[in-house]
């Protein structure tokens, strides 16, 4: 999967809501370190390989903080080796306005099981 297809598969669904999201595309190795705006808002995260989509998740704060504690713990088993992957990007979907967060857990539910990630949440089933 190409993240052309990841973000095609976002508007395809939320096209109407998208103007509430900001998305961005970091280098792994990158994102921890990103002064951007937004990046620190509730949102979608999405973890993208060449060919793959290794994890879709959430969090209602702050997406970027809970990405990124998803590679210290190496969830999967797989998540600390994104960082030496040059080609590895973290999407972020964050809404601009926090008040929006309601929309995050059904943008993250929809890629979960659009993506069909590598790395699967455990709450979704």
């Amino acid at each position: 999967m190409e993240i052309r297809q990841v973000l095609e598969c976002f508007a395809g669904e939320f096209g109407g809501i998208a103007s509430k999201f900001h998305i961005r595309q970091l280098k792994v190795n990158e994102a921890a370190t990103c002064s951007e705006s937004y990046v620190a808002n509730p949102g979608v995260y999405v973890f993208w390989k060449p060919n793959a989509v290794v994890k879709v998740g959430r969090h209602l704060t702050n997406a970027r903080k809970r990405a990124l504690e998803h590679i210290g713990a190496n969830t999967g088993g797989t998540m600390a080796d994104l960082v030496g992957l040059e080609e590895a990007r973290l999407l972020l979907f964050s809404v601009i306005d926090p008040a929006d967060r309601h929309w995050v857990a059904a943008v993250e539910i929809y890629l979960e099981f659009k993506l069909s990630p590598e790395v699967r949440s455990a709450r979704l089933g």
